[in-house]
This record gives structure tokens, C-alpha cells and sequence, in this order.
């Protein structure tokens, strides 16, 4: 069988220097706009030093290297030698400097290619049981304000839910950074309700600007 070979480019690099952070490259440094610390990430690493002919064709190992340990197919391992050598590491931005992600000590040597960043999400990434599945999301309805977003559930399923109370029924994903919370209907009213009564609190002043901006682009104006 013949592969058509893939073309990975490095956006960065792993850099030790008594500390560990990810070196963005500057072509790539418009791609890090929306990460902040605090953020967890995922990195998607090129284990180059295991790249090798004979390392690609192993196909089972002894897990973490250990001759006591029954071997195992590599894709039920974590070991760095395997068909295509990524990495994938769950991290935590502690600090921003410029192209540098300084994050916690990872087991990737210095000079490690990074080929992808992504953001963790809960819901995708650290799977469990969820009242609704990923199907029946309209995930292009979502909704991001500011650091949280809103996917509420398909329309289409009511019909089979009409007999579930607003207590059972879940009608939204609410995503804050990496953490998932599902609301029923009932705590969607009462999130709708509390925010009403927050917005009512605000000063005077700023409700008018706010129903002006919101009047300016009804209108098609500029703010």
C-alpha cells in the first residue's frame, strides 16, 4: 500500500533554559492572539529525535520502557516511538512573554518541534458522562461571550423530550475556559432571570449607553 507523506511544518519549539516555555515562531505569532495565562492548551509535539525508519516500524513495546511489563501495541501506550512520532501534552500557560509560553516542565527535550497548539475543552478533551450527546448540539448556534460560550441543544429533539420536565430536560453547554456545566431549562430561567436582575442593577448611565450602542447597530451605525 502507498501513503501520500504529509507535510507538518513547526510553528515553534520547546526552549529549557532552567525554565520551559514554547518558542513561537513570528510568522506564527498572530496565531497566539485569544491565549491568555491561566489558559489550558494542548500541545501537539514532533518527537524528531524517534524518527527514524526503525523506530516507525515497531509496533508494540514494553510500556515506559520497562522489559517487566508485557508488550502492548503501541497505540495502548504513550511511548514516544510509534508509526508517526506526535506528542500531545495537556499544559497550563502560566505566564505570556512576547512569542514565549512559559509553561510547567514537560518531558520533551529542548529544541522538541511543536506542529500544533490547541485550546483544552473540558467537553472534547477529558470526555465523561454527558446528558446530551455531541449530536444533538448546535454547536454552530454557539454563542462566546467573553471567556464563556453558550451551545444550546438542537431544536429538533423537543418533540422527543416533551413529556421531560424543565427539571430533566438539559438545554445548554456552558463552557468556561477548559470546565463544562450543563443546564436544565429551569436553571437556564433562572440564569436568564439573575442576569435580568444584574442588568437592572447597573448604573443608569451605563444602561443608556448600552441601549444606544444596541439601537446604533440595529441600525447599521457605527458605535
Amino acid at each position: 500500500m502507498n501513503f501520500e507523506p504529509f507535510k507538518l511544518v513547526p510553528v515553534g519549539y520547546v526552549r529549557k533554559n532552567g525554565e520551559t516555555f514554547i518558542e513561537i515562531l513570528p510568522e506564527f505569532s498572530d496565531a497566539v492572539h485569544g491565549l491568555n495565562e491561566g489558559d489550558w492548551i494542548k500541545l501537539i509535539l514532533w518527537f524528531h529525535a524517534s524518527d527514524t525508519p526503525g523506530r516507525r516500524s515497531v509496533l508494540k513495546v514494553h510500556p515506559y520502557n520497562n522489559p517487566k511489563n508485557p508488550l502492548r501495541g503501541v497505540f495502548a501506550t504513550r511511548s514516544p516511538i510509534r508509526p508517526n512520532p506526535l506528542a500531545i501534552y495537556a499544559v497550563r500557560i502560566n505566564r505570556i512573554e512576547g512569542n514565549r509560553l512559559y509553561i510547567d516542565w514537560i518531558d520533551a527535550i529542548d529544541g522538541t518541534p511543536v506542529v500544533d497548539i490547541k485550546i483544552l475543552v473540558e467537553r472534547l478533551d477529558c470526555p465523561k458522562e454527558t446528558p446530551i450527546p455531541e449530536e444533538e448540539l448546535e454547536v454552530p448556534a454557539s454563542r462566546q461571550v467573553g471567556e464563556v460560550n453558550l451551545i444550546p441543544r438542537k431544536g429538533e429533539y423537543l418533540d422527543e423530550l416533551e413529556e421531560v420536565s424543565p427539571e430533566e430536560y438539559e438545554a445548554l453547554v456552558l463552557e468556561l475556559g477548559p470546565k463544562t456545566e450543563v443546564l436544565t431549562a429551569r436553571e437556564l430561567v433562572e440564569l436568564i432571570s439573575a442576569l435580568e436582575e444584574i442588568y437592572e442593577n447597573l448604573p443608569v448611565e451605563i444602561k443608556d449607553k448600552l441601549r444606544t450602542e444596541g439601537l446604533r447597530r440595529r441600525e447599521g451605525r457605527s458605535p
